[in-house]
């Protein structure tokens, strides 16, 4: 294990997995998906926020499908993960903002951490084994300073701040085509990038061999950690990552510190346009909750693969929205068909054989570059096969096991890639069910007894009352579904969001 700094001691007791799976991720170094090659324990670094204002919906698209990785490594890949997130809690931008409110830098950052842990929160992403403010690894960011100094790859300007010099480190690019060299007003290179800035009136600052001062930005993630997945935006790829990449090898006298770089696209807010603060056309995430649910946005980053932008509008909500419907939809069908209907059927070898080969199918998929888009589309797959067998009476053409193993399916693989079902009608509240149930079949009741009557005045007055009642409990989030016999009942959640443009 190379160099994890201070965090060594934290993984003493760690339970390792002895995995060896056929895992493919796509290496931006190659171009060209890669096995996934790790026996003991997966340690992965993602890149966290600069906290100097609150998340927005672009960022938090990055972190659930960091999640959704996660989750498929460890739930269908059985690797033992050890994740870490940074903070960067001492920035240019947070330093100007707490300047303009009068505020103290490292108080105002303190502040959106927090606010960051409760968005990450309220969207089900798994908190980090270790989150790692910048702040309290300035020890390890001025040892990897010293080393790289004292390999003369590092120059100080007039100011007193120092430079990483990309000239004398023969490998930068390695990641990236970079930019031609050019000349620069106070830096040997364009390419060159801060490792240490020098202390001005009023920021926070260190004491250190070159004078106080403050670490740079790309300095910050290769002193917390040397890891085998490291993780962000596609944004990071240049300069970001490969500063990064490049500072570490020099550190490490390595030729590849990281094996596995994993990048999310942009989320983008019509016509291709990217959501940016700098831009003004962000949604926060408390803002994005208040119109959808986060199993509806989750859903929308898993109907296309990671690496791929994300389009964000009410088209594709509504796409998101509607396949989560349809998996609602298909649950409650399956709790009703075992709940109420006694089945005579046998079980058809054929179905349970289908069932099985999407199952694998599933899997497979997942482990190609976890492609979870496919992996959706044939839950939908299963759906549609049960959909044919369903009556209108919203019953299942085929044996209880069949149901049981669908639903499982369904239910299994949603779990696994972070959809809640803690606040579903499946774990809800058993007195509510009953009320709601008894309620529903009240009215089903009620209804049939209008369909029977020969009195059409009565017949529309009760059902009139039946579609108020529906209705009404429509608006608490409960639908029901009638069919001539019967009716069922699910919960539902349907929203509308417009994106608010400062």
């Amino acid at each position: 294990m190379r160099n994890l700094g201070v965090l060594s001691s934290l993984l003493t007791n760690r339970s390792f997995s002895t995995n060896k799976s056929n895992v493919l991720v796509y290496n931006c170094k190659t171009k060209i998906k890669e096995p996934l090659k790790c026996n003991k324990l997966l340690r992965w670094y993602v890149c966290g926020p600069t906290v100097y204002d609150s998340m927005h919906i672009g960022h938090a698209s990055c972190y659930i499908k960091f999640d959704i990785i996660r989750r498929i490594l460890e739930n269908y890949f059985q690797f033992s993960v050890f994740q870490v997130m940074n903070i960067t809690n001492v920035d240019d931008k947070i330093i100007s903002k707490a300047h303009a409110l009068n505020m103290d830098p490292l108080l105002l950052a303190r502040n959106y951490e927090v606010e960051f842990i409760e968005d990450i929160n309220l969207l089900n992403i798994k908190q980090p084994d270790i989150i790692a403010r910048v702040t309290d690894f300035i020890p390890q960011i001025l040892n990897v300073i010293q080393n790289l100094f004292d390999k003369d790859l590092v120059y100080s300007v007039a100011d007193g701040s120092l430079f990483f010099d990309t000239t004398k480190y023969k490998k930068y690019g390695k990641i990236v085509k970079v930019p031609e060299v050019v000349p620069h007003i106070f830096k040997r290179s364009n390419l060159d990038f801060a490792l240490w800035k020098a202390s001005k009136p009023g920021e926070p600052s260190w004491d250190s061999s070159w004078g106080p001062g403050r670490p740079g930005w790309h300095i910050e993630c290769s002193a917390i950690a040397s890891v085998d997945i490291h993780s962000g935006g596609i944004d990071l790829l240049f300069p970001h990552h490969e500063n990064e990449e490049a500072q570490c090898c020099a550190y490490h006298n390595i030729d590849d510190w990281v094996k596995y770089w994993i990048h999310t696209g942009h989320l983008h807010v019509g016509d291709n346009i990217k959501m940016s603060k700098s831009l003004m056309n962000t949604i926060s995430v408390k803002e994005l909750l208040k119109s959808y649910t986060a199993n509806q946005f989750r859903t929308l980053c898993l109907l296309s693969n990671y690496k791929n932008d994300l389009e964000f509008n009410e088209s594709t909500m509504d796409v998101a929205c509607g396949v989560l419907k349809k998996f609602d939809c298909f649950i409650a069908n399956c709790y009703a068909h075992l709940n109420n209907y006694n089945s005579n059927h046998t079980p058809d070898i054929t179905l349970l054989k289908k069932m099985n080969d999407i199952e694998n199918d599933i899997l497979i998929n997942l482990a190609d570059n976890f492609n979870t888009s496919k992996a959706l589309n044939l839950l939908i797959e299963l759906i549609n096969i049960f959909n044919k067998l369903l009556t209108v009476d919203f019953h299942f053409n085929c044996s209880k096991l069949e149901v049981i193993q669908a639903l499982n399916l369904v239910l299994k693989t949603l779990d696994s890639f972070g959809i809640s079902l803690a606040n579903s009608k499946f774990k809800s509240d058993a007195e509510n069910i009953s009320i709601i149930n008894t309620t529903v079949n009240f009215r089903a009741k009620l209804r049939q007894l209008a369909l029977q009557s020969k009195s059409d005045n009565i017949k529309q007055d009760i059902l009139k009352l039946c579609d108020t009642l529906r209705d009404e409990l429509a608006v608490a989030s409960i639908i029901v579904q009638d069919s001539n016999k019967s009716s069922i009942w699910r919960h539902q959640k349907v929203t509308k969001i417009q994106v608010k443009e400062n």
